[in-house]
Formats: C-alpha cells, structure tokens, sequence
C-alpha cells in the first residue's frame, strides 16, 4: 500500500531574507539546516519532513499536516511583519500529494505524484514547481490589478479625450508595477531555469518537465508575458501623454513669463 505524504506551498511575501532566516534558524524548533543555496534553504526534522524556504517568498513545507503548527512555523519564517505593500493575503496555497509505493511505476497525476522513493532531490524538483506555482497566483494577481487599473485610465481617455480623474503619479506607479513584475518573474522567480540535478540526471528532467506540465507553469508564463506585452505598450502610450502634457505646460509657462517681461518693458518705456 503506497504511504501517502502531503506538500503544501505558501505564499508570505516579496522576498524573505535567507541569510537572516538562517541566523535564526533555532527558533524552527525541530528543524535543521540541510541543505544551503543561492536562494533557498532546506531544513528538515527527519524522515520525509522537510520545508524549504525561497527567497522569491514562498515557503512549502512537506510531512507535517498539523495547520496550526504550519501556520507558526510561517509567522516564524517571516517574523510577525505585516503585509507587504501589494500583497493580497486571499492567495491559496498549493497543496500536492506524493505517494511513496516501491511496486508502482512512477508518474505524475492530478492530485499527486507517484514515486518508487522519496529522495531529498526528487522533494525538491517538486518543492521547486509548487512554489514557482504559487509565486505566480500572486504575479497573476498583480497584473489583473494593473490591468484594471490602466482600463480605467483608457476609458477616462476614450470619455474625455485627456486624462481626468487621475495624476501622473499614480500612472507611473502602475508602470513601475508592470516592470516590478517582469523582474519578479524573471529574475528572482527563475521561471526559465531548471534545477541543477535535471542537467545530470535523465529521470529527474523527465520528472521536473512532467510536474512543470501538470502545473501549466510554462502555459501561465506565455499568458503572463502576453499581458504584460500589452501592459508594457499602454505604459508607453501613457508616458508619451504625460510628456506630451509636460511639454504643453512648458510652453504655456514661457509664453506666460515673455509676456510678464513685455509688459514689464513697456511700463519701463512708458
């Protein structure tokens, strides 16, 4: 009979600071250190307990079912600190299942993944996929919040002919928050990087690709670049408006200011 194992991944922030995190890793309790990279740590309380930390802000934490214990475990990781400015705190965790049976073949299924063994680096293909998962609900989230936003700056124009009823400060937030979030994706999400062991070894490539599949992360990656594709082209029509706009300002200020110093030379000549 094939012992089954819950995965969960959370969404807690922008980013988390490992080195700090590490520092205080006693205050995990049961947890130790297992294993250190650039951006994630992984520690675990014994046999097939693990929870990982990523810097992009994603925890996922494996063996342990007890939601109040995970839920301290998650404040703990990011030390009581209010939400971050953007974040939405209605963002679900993934939750995956993994079924351990040495008599069945191994494959990929809806609700969970099936494996002769549990290995750390086979938790951890899968670790990799659930938080890049979760990372995107919230990148996907953001955009939608950009898109509506820059609808309603559309509107205001296709209405009025100019912009009314917002300021150039809050159009170059939202353009700001459309390259935040190229950056997130593919900077520190990592989203076109594979993890190290898939270049080494054949079965865990074909085991990332067939997780990476059931995810739909390269599917939601396109239909994230394609919103952004227009986010990035209103953004650009917006700054040539408020350019524009600056401009005409600028040129109303001169005119202003040459015919204060005309009427100013003819009070002089008169």
């Amino acid at each position: 009979m094939a012992a089954k194992l819950s995965i969960y991944a959370y969404y807690i922030k922008n980013s988390l600071n490992l080195t700090q995190i590490e520092q205080n890793s006693p205050v995990l309790s049961i947890f130790s250190l297992a294993r250190k990279e650039r951006n994630l740590l992984v520690f675990t309380a014994g046999e097939n307990q693990y929870l990982c930390v990523y810097a992009f802000g994603v925890v996922t934490v494996c063996g342990i079912e007890d939601k109040t214990r995970i839920g301290e475990l998650l404040k703990l990781l990011s030390y009581g600190e209010d939400l971050e400015e953007g974040q939405d705190p209605k963002i679900q965790p993934e939750d995956y299942a993994i079924a351990v049976d040495k008599e069945a073949s191994e494959s990929v299924e809806f609700d969970h993944v099936k494996l002769k063994t549990l290995t750390l680096e086979k938790f951890l293909l899968l670790s990799h996929v659930m938080a890049q998962s979760v990372a995107i609900d919230f990148v996907e989230r953001r955009i939608t919040d950009t898109q509506q936003a820059l609808e309603n700056i559309h509107s205001s124009l296709a209405s009025h002919g100019k912009l009314v009823g917002t300021n150039t400060r809050s159009i170059l937030k939202t353009v700001g928050m459309s390259g935040k979030m190229v950056y997130f994706m593919v900077t520190r999400l990592s989203l076109l990087d594979k993890p190290d062991i898939t270049w080494e070894d054949k079965d865990a490539e074909v085991l990332f690709l067939n997780l990476r599949k059931m995810f739909e992360l390269d599917d939601r990656f396109e239909a994230l670049r394609f919103k952004l594709e227009f986010i990035k082209d209103s953004s650009e029509t917006l700054m040539d408006i408020i350019g524009a706009r600056r401009a005409q300002v600028l040129e109303i200020i001169i005119i202003v200011l040459i015919a204060i110093e005309i009427i100013f030379a003819l009070i002089g000549i008169m």
